[in-house]
């Protein structure tokens, strides 16, 4: 028989996005209305410690609130009004809890992006794992960042689940550097990617997933590179390219 095509999978950038408010669960069940394979999302914790999901440290662009994510207690940043900045139908939407994500997506493919780069996120590693597996999602889920030293924590911490490292630029060995951090994915800058980089990562046991891809041309480009998921804030036009792509 003939070796079947990989098809990459489609994931939605932040939910929906092109289409409704980033990080909202009306973005994320767009995103499943359209097709996505599943979608990728980001998460901090607030003041009290409670991991929640937003992509900004700053609060003011999606909400118009002042101050960090950090600065509020959960029940605090459950007042703020996470949609209306996107449109006035979205008025109300909340930022949810990681676990309220978990909860309800946990049949998607979920990428957990840890914003934790530019300010210490006390024990967010922890508590993601700690979620992780009450929801039993070890499959289902895997953890990335730009902060590689937290991927690498996060791996020793627990070795099971899989992690991939974000970066925007060519990285040099890329593929050896994954894998003395213990990663199970690289997640490049989509412009950054050629065949042979897939296929040298392929051979080594790792996962390519590339962000955020947009135009149909670099869709394209992208699943016949052979990368293994696609982020992307329009799940539907992603959907209509791999189903082509098939044909």
């Amino acid at each position: 028989m003939p070796k079947q095509k990989q098809v990459s999978l489609n994931l939605a950038h932040r939910g929906a996005s092109g289409h409704a408010p980033e990080n909202t669960l009306a973005a994320f069940r767009l995103a499943r209305q359209m097709g996505a394979d599943g979608f990728e999302f980001d998460v901090q914790v607030t003041k009290d410690g409670v991991p929640v999901v937003i992509h900004d440290e700053a609060l003011v662009r999606t909400t118009g609130a002042s101050g960090y994510v950090f600065d509020y207690t959960f029940e605090e940043i459950r007042r703020l009004d996470a949609g209306s900045w996107y449109g006035e139908q979205f008025r109300g939407e909340k930022i949810p809890s990681l676990e309220e994500v978990f909860a309800e997506f946990g049949d998607l493919v979920l990428n957990v992006e840890l914003k934790n780069s530019y300010y210490a996120m006390p024990q967010l590693e922890e508590k993601t794992i700690g979620l992780i597996r009450k929801y039993k999602l070890e499959q289902q889920v895997i953890v990335s960042s730009f902060h590689h030293m937290s991927m690498q924590e996060l791996h020793r911490l627990a070795p099971d689940l899989k992690t991939g490292l974000l970066y925007d630029c060519v990285l040099v060995d890329a593929v050896a550097y994954a894998k003395r951090l213990g990663a199970s994915a690289l997640h490049p800058f989509f412009g950054t990617v050629k065949p042979d980089l897939v296929a040298e990562a392929h051979a080594a046991g790792l996962m390519v997933n590339v962000w955020t891809v947009n135009d149909e041309m670099h869709m394209r480009l992208c699943a016949q590179a052979g990368v293994d998921a696609i982020i992307t804030n329009y799940p539907d036009r992603l959907r209509t390219v791999l189903n082509s792509v098939l044909d």
